[in-house]
């Protein structure tokens, strides 16, 4: 006889963070929308051994990087007369206009891959160095989920490139 234990599946509205940032949030100006703090950690994992003070680092650090990269598009998008980017035109899923979701999406992978990158614990073992390969791994994943966003945003074709 064996015994298969399930876990119990939770609605998403029962989903809490390890600490709760309330509503410390990251502003990237008018046309942009917030980045809540509580909503980043819980999106891409960020356990509590991450402090307030260092994720709202990353995540400003992000957001500039973000909202620099589409300076160009965002004062088109304004002088065409939308002034947020929820107005700006496109497809709904989830009740969520997708250049917001991919704003969003963006903003938060460049804060994970920023703490990735700068918290990595010293382990010279060979289990430490397969350890480190899969965090460089996760590292190019996140910079290329940001890429392909930002991508999306403008309407521009994704850009596929290995450099050897």
């Amino acid at each position: 006889m064996s015994l298969v234990a399930t876990k119990r599946i939770t609605p998403a509205a029962s989903d809490v963070a390890d600490i709760d940032e309330g509503e410390a949030s990251v502003s990237g100006g008018d046309f942009w929308p917030p980045i809540l703090l509580r909503e980043l950690r819980l999106a891409v994992r960020i356990t509590g051994g991450i402090t307030t003070t260092r994720l709202m680092h990353v995540a400003t650090e992000a957001v500039i990087h973000v909202t620099d990269q589409l300076a160009g598009w965002q004062h088109a998008q304004e002088s065409a007369g939308y002034r947020t980017l929820q107005n700006v035109p496109a497809r709904q899923v989830n009740n969520e206009n997708v250049k917001v979701y991919r704003y969003r999406n963006a903003v938060y992978a460049l804060s994970r891959a920023a703490l990735l990158e700068r918290h990595r614990d010293v382990d010279t073992t060979p289990k430490g160095d397969r350890e480190t390969d899969t965090v460089e791994k996760q590292v190019d994943d996140l910079w290329r989920d940001a890429r392909w966003s930002i991508a999306d945003i403008r309407g521009a074709e994704r850009l596929f490139a290995e450099l050897c």
